[in-house]
């Protein structure tokens, strides 16, 4: 999802946004979710809203342009076809050529979650959760 997020992104809303594009992503809010913003950001309200307009679901305060496809569902699949298979070859090529997704390791401490210097020595699992707030708590016998 991290290679697919922004391709996913530039082929929904490029076409129309054109040049504005860089601008909205670097002004506004940036174009990917990642791990450091808790999945928080990004473009992805933008494209849901888009994308069930565009299959005719009721959207709060639809868009006045239609972004995905220019509003044509063929168009916009095979943008989004496009931008999966964009993402896959790079990751293939990310990873030596293998055209194996199952063989496709990556080094999962760079999501560690550090703590201030002093404060805590260990460092914990990133873990996405569906609410903002969490709470670790650890017991180690009967109280």
């Amino acid at each position: 999802m991290d290679a697919f997020g922004p391709l996913l992104s530039d082929a929904v809303m490029d076409p129309v946004l054109g040049p504005q594009a860089p601008q909205l992503d670097r002004t506004l809010i940036g174009k990917d979710a990642s791990w450091q913003g808790d999945y928080a950001g990004g473009w992805n309200s933008y494209l849901d809203k888009d994308l069930r307009s565009l299959l005719g679901e009721k959207v709060k305060g639809g868009y006045h342009f239609k972004f995905c496809g220019g509003g044509n569902l063929n168009a916009c699949a095979t943008a989004l076809w496009g931008a999966l298979d964009a993402a896959g070859n790079t990751l293939q090529a990310a990873n030596g050529g293998n055209p194996n997704p199952s063989a496709w390791l990556a080094d999962a401490n760079a999501e560690k979650i550090s703590f201030a210097p002093g404060l805590l020595t260990t460092k914990i699992r990133y873990t996405n959760r569906p609410s903002g707030i969490q709470q670790v708590i650890s017991f180690n016998g009967h109280r």
